[in-house]
């Protein structure tokens, strides 16, 4: 965390702002809105992901991975069953719901799993290569078996840094299958989304431009303090058609006179904080330079370890090193690195 970061939740705090709509603050909203742009274009994000831009995609500030991941889960059902229902009206809405899937890595967040329980939506953890990579092939098998047994595909949610060894999931050949069966693409890059602003680390960038929604943590790589997720939507219309609840004490004289959105539309709760305060404080001060030199210093301090542990006969390494995280054992039984962990 950042002092700057700590300033801008102080004065979030005071102005006590309930942000579910542009009415409530217009700061609120506009300022998200640009940080979020600002943040796009610091991660080098396709273009598509700008509110900035003619088109239906935009960035959103959630509470964390998880909601950013339930968001996409759940807005991706709502438009499978929409979909079905208009080309299968033989089938009831219970039908379709109950045949509903989706697939993720066993190197997964257990965030992932959970947001298929709060969707009632089975997620299939499907086995990982021998290097913890999830591909194209492993998801195309699972699909043509499921829908051989009369199941409707959904959603993938691919890893780019999974949480044991900072793992990069195929984008590419995900990406590739979920086109071809109209599954949703969403990309959790809670920790190594900071790395898309490197240009020594683009190669995680491949792919990103035929996703469907992605999220990176802030208040992992980026000085700003717990909680910031930020996510964005190739298409936010498929998000806001799926949550849209409106009652009369939600409207206002300005709607439709700007092309400001409503974020109440793009997730669970309806108010939400002026998280974008914090944000946009921390890069006025620390600046995108500062951003990127601080990135680099992590991943120079986990070079400096990783030589460390190959430089010492008591230790190896489990996983290649990857950004800030090295992956390490004591040689011999695993009772000794047990103990080793409880000194630590």
């Amino acid at each position: 965390v950042s002092y700057p970061s700590i300033v801008g939740e102080m004065l979030a705090s005071g102005f006590s702002v309930i942000g579910f709509s542009w009415i409530c603050s217009p700061a609120c909203t506009e300022l998200e809105v640009v940080v979020m742009d600002w943040l796009a274009k610091f991660l080098n994000l396709p273009e598509h992901f700008l509110h900035e831009n003619e088109g239906p995609g935009g960035g959103v500030i959630q509470g964390s991975a998880s909601e950013a991941v339930l968001v996409a889960v759940l807005a991706a059902r709502e438009q499978a069953v929409r979909r079905l229902r208009l080309s299968h009206p033989e089938l009831s809405e219970s039908d379709i719901r109950g045949k509903l899937i989706a697939y993720s890595s066993d190197q997964s967040n257990s965030c992932i799993e959970k947001a298929g329980v709060l969707a009632a939506m089975p997620i299939k953890l499907l086995p990982a290569g021998v290097d913890l990579v999830l591909r194209g092939d492993a998801l195309k098998q699972a699909i043509e078996q499921d829908v051989a047994a009369g199941l409707i595909p959904v959603i993938c949610i691919a890893s780019l840094g999974t949480t044991g060894t900072c793992a990069y999931d195929d984008i590419e050949s995900l990406a590739s299958i979920c086109e071809q069966n109209e599954v949703w693409l969403h990309v959790d890059a809670a920790y190594a989304g900071g790395a898309f602003a490197l240009e020594e680390c683009s190669e995680l960038r491949r792919g990103l431009e035929r996703v469907d929604s992605l999220n990176f943590n802030l208040h992992k790589f980026m000085l700003v303090n717990f909680d910031c997720a930020a996510m964005w939507l190739r298409d936010a219309n498929k998000v806001i058609d799926s949550f849209n609840v409106d009652r009369i004490y939600l409207k206002h004289k300005h709607e439709g006179q700007t092309q400001i959105p409503d974020f109440r539309h793009w997730q669970i709760p309806l108010g939400r904080r002026f998280r974008a305060l914090k944000v946009w404080i921390t890069f006025r001060t620390l600046g995108a330079e500062g951003l990127r030199a601080h990135i680099r210093k992590h991943i120079k301090l986990a070079e400096q370890f990783e030589n460390l542990v190959k430089a010492d006969e008591r230790f190896e390494l489990i996983a290649p090193r990857a950004l800030g995280l090295v992956c390490f054992r004591a040689k011999g039984d695993n009772e000794i690195t047990s103990q080793l962990l409880q000194r630590l």
